[in-house]
C-alpha cells in the first residue's frame, strides 16, 4: 500500500474518531440524563454537533481523496498497459 494510501486513511480514522467522540460525548449525555433543560444541555449539544460535523468533513475528505486517487492510479495502469 502506498505511503498517501495510509495517510488518507489514518486522516480517515480521525474523522471517525472525532465524529464519535462528538455522537458520546459525556458532557452532553450527563447534562441531558440528569434533566437539566436549560443553556448548559444546548451548550453542550452545539459543542456536540461541532466535533460531529468536523470528524465527517475530515472522513468524507479523506475518502474523497482516497477514492481519487485509486481512480487516477487505475488510470495510468490503463494507459501503461498493465
Amino acid at each position: 500500500m502506498p505511503q498517501t494510501e495510509r495517510l488518507l486513511k489514518s486522516q480517515m480514522k480521525i474523522g471517525a474518531g472525532l465524529a464519535l467522540f462528538g455522537l458520546l460525548c459525556p458532557f452532553f449525555w450527563l447534562s441531558a440524563f440528569s434533566g437539566n433543560a436549560g443553556f448548559e444541555t444546548w451548550v453542550y449539544g452545539v459543542h456536540s454537533s461541532i466535533f460531529i460535523v468536523l470528524g465527517l468533513v475530515v472522513l468524507g475528505k479523506g475518502w474523497y481523496d482516497l477514492k481519487c486517487i485509486r481512480i487516477k492510479n487505475q488510470i495510468k495502469t490503463s494507459e501503461a498497459g498493465i
